[in-house]
């Protein structure tokens, strides 16, 4: 049997990726250059593609134009061929909690240091951010048609939107899908370790934004609910860090220096 042929038996078992091991161990006779040589003659026939080195997508036939496969099919496989604690976060999560008014270009992944580098190919993209500690329990593992992936929930999602809102386009995009994905929030849920997740600025500069900006009121409560119940103490801070806060008003309530004018799209 030819690398080919093992590749086409493949995908209509179930299985859609592969490692360069596995590849080994299946023709323990092929030479590693001949095994190199296979893979890249698959992968310009547009049959396979590596999100990650030594490891590969199977491509059906559905998606040969395409010349790649949606995320859900390989990101959690390939997290586990790295060894790395993930979830899909910000714009991506955002989409799968319902707020798809802002979809991201490609997949944003969310990863412990050291972060990943971006994979941008024709078809695919994968966008990495880095958080020093994942909080496994605000992550969901979901199910999805072809396995299983980890998607940050939607208060765990709302706080990323406002520590990264750099990874987003700015904070009135990152307050635009949080129009959108206010609907999902409920932090009167939430344990007090729920806190630990972002400094204490950024709890209030998203609680600002769904206040004042985007008069999600009960939302805010259960919010300023939780960061009295854990304890947490605010100092003035300035909403757009780096600003000059000269005569900006301040939001007693979140302690916040509103020294950025925060415009939502219309949805």
């Amino acid at each position: 049997m030819s690398l080919a042929d093992w590749i086409d038996i493949q995908a209509p078992s179930g299985r859609y990726t592969f490692s360069r091991d596995d590849v080994m161990r299946a023709f323990p006779d092929m030479t590693s250059h001949s095994i190199d040589i296979a893979v890249q003659r698959a992968i310009g026939k547009g049959r396979l593609f590596s999100p990650s080195r030594g490891f590969y997508v199977i491509v059906p036939e559905e998606y040969r134009l395409w010349k790649a496969v949606p995320q859900d099919v390989y990101l959690d496989r390939m997290m586990q061929y790295l060894g790395r604690c993930y979830y899909v976060s910000l714009l991506s999560a955002a989409e799968r909690h319902g707020a798809a008014h802002q979809a991201p270009m490609g997949c944003q992944v969310m990863v412990e240091p050291p972060v990943l580098r971006d994979k941008v190919r024709d078809g695919y993209a994968l966008r990495y951010a880095e958080r020093r500690a994942i909080p496994l329990d605000y992550v969901q593992r979901l199910e999805v048609p072809s396995g299983w992936l980890n998607i940050s929930g939607p208060e765990l999602t709302a706080i990323d939107l406002v520590v990264y809102q750099d990874h987003v386009g700015g904070l009135s995009r990152a307050a635009t899908v949080l129009e959108e994905l206010a609907m999902k929030l409920d932090f009167n849920h939430l344990g007090t370790d729920f806190a630990k997740v972002a400094s204490v600025p950024a709890f209030q500069r998203l609680g600002y934004l769904l206040d004042q900006v985007l008069q999600e009121t009960s939302v805010a409560d259960g919010l300023m609910e939780l960061i009295k119940r854990a304890g947490l103490k605010f100092k003035t801070v300035p909403l757009k860090s780096g600003a000059p806060t000269d005569d900006s008003p301040i939001c007693e309530r979140w302690k916040v220096i509103v020294n950025q004018q925060i415009e939502t799209d219309d949805l």
